[in-house]
């Protein structure tokens, strides 16, 4: 089931790579992000396939320092990583459920299903960011 998972952010990462047009030479390591962002969240609570918000940060936190380090190995810009990276880990399910609630006039449970959506979404944007800022103080310490 692990197995299967991986493989399916594997090549969700791969996706939105080819979609961006990454050189051809990155896709693996691209693909390879997503990948570990997923391992990473299933680590965190292995009995949960249905992601949470701490799943997430650190499948996030995982992508963040995987970008940070493969564009200084690879030579590219840390984003050529990161945005194919979190596309498995995003909350796509949990806005299809809140909008579906909307239509189906249930208002509390896509209020309910609206803020956990937003609190993943969040949770992506903040691991990220606080990679990005570590990474960027520390060079500037350095020079």
């Amino acid at each position: 089931m692990i197995l299967k998972y991986l493989a399916l952010a594997f090549l969700g990462s791969i996706a939105p790579a080819i979609a961006i047009n990454i050189e051809k030479r990155l896709l693996l390591w691209a693909g390879l992000g997503g990948m570990l962002g997923v391992l990473t969240a299933l680590l965190v609570d292995p009995s949960s396939f249905s992601f949470s918000i701490s799943q997430i940060f650190a499948g996030a936190i995982v992508i963040g320092l995987y970008s940070e380090l493969m564009a200084k190995i690879m030579k590219a810009p840390s984003t050529v990583f990161v945005i194919p990276g979190i596309f498995p880990l995003v909350p796509g399910i949990t806005a299809y459920k809140t909008i579906q609630a909307f239509v189906d006039n249930e208002v509390s449970e896509a209020a309910l299903l609206g803020i956990d959506t937003v609190a993943k979404a969040f949770s992506i944007a903040f691991g990220i960011m606080l990679v990005t800022a570590i990474f960027r103080f520390a060079r500037r310490r350095r020079a």
